[in-house]
């Protein structure tokens, strides 16, 4: 295919929702969207801000966690494209909600976010837990996540246990941590910000406003609104990896405590 990677009927047909996943789990398979060799990545495990791959040609590496969850506007992924599950004899554990349930009939409805959040499944009641058994509950189970139909997904072994070896969700377009690096501009004044000494837990934050070093509140900067914009600062860019490495540091601190 000119221009672009040539697919190996091998791989599959790709995912059954288009839709780029908020969260990284192991067997996710990822198209790069640039560089001179695209290969396809295969995640073997998350580690932390990490993510160690299986790259097609048999070599690992690690990418960074912001970038394989990286989407735009469109909900696309920025630098990887979403390409579906590696195949497993007994599928994944993946989470699962009830839309509804029939005592009379002996059926009840699911959706399986991860597979396709938009189409409703058909199952036997029996197939739930009494303590799932009632409409808006979410459970796990397993499915052939690889399935493009209903009828493949094959779900067995629901219960109330959550998924494990997750990574954090998709962060939303403000940080939810500071860090050296990060720009921000203050919606009141429109002056940019450049934060330079960010302390743990610190209730003040150093920043270079182009003149000289001033100290801002750090739960104003941190502020949200309900869109997940900054309610009194605006994010525009800057201090990624820092950012990450922080996220780290808060992470070690929660398993000491």
């Amino acid at each position: 295919m000119a221009g672009g990677h040539s697919l190996n009927l091998k791989q599959g047909p790709g995912p059954r929702t288009k839709v780029h996943p908020t969260r990284i789990r192991t067997g996710q398979l990822f198209f790069p969207r640039r560089g001179a060799q695209r290969l396809r990545l295969t995640v073997k495990s998350v580690e932390g801000e990490w993510v160690r791959v299986l790259c097609e040609d048999g070599s690992e590496r690690t990418v960074a966690l912001d970038q394989l969850l990286a989407r735009d506007e469109a909900g696309d992924g920025v630098h990887y494209r979403f390409h579906g599950w590696r195949r497993l004899p007994r599928g994944y554990r993946t989470e699962m909600a009830v839309v509804s349930v029939s005592e009379r009939d002996g059926r009840c409805v699911l959706v399986l976010p991860e597979w396709d959040s938009g189409t409703e499944i058909e199952e036997l009641l029996s197939a739930l837990p009494e303590g799932l058994r009632k409409a808006g509950a979410t459970g796990s189970c397993r499915a052939d996540l690889t399935s493009q139909s209903v009828a493949g997904l094959d779900i067995h072994a629901c219960s109330a246990a959550k998924v494990k070896g997750l990574s954090r969700e998709e962060s939303g377009p403000h940080p939810e941590v500071l860090a050296e690096g990060q720009e921000y501009r203050r919606r009141s004044d429109r002056k940019k910000f450049r934060l330079i000494d960010v302390e743990s837990d610190g209730s003040k934050v150093s920043a270079w406003n182009g003149r000289r070093v001033v100290r801002l509140d750090t739960s104003r900067v941190l502020a949200t609104r309900p869109d997940g914009e900054g309610r009194h600062y605006e994010y525009i860019g800057g201090g990624v990896a820092a950012t990450r490495r922080r996220r780290n540091q808060r992470r070690g601190t929660g398993r000491r405590r």
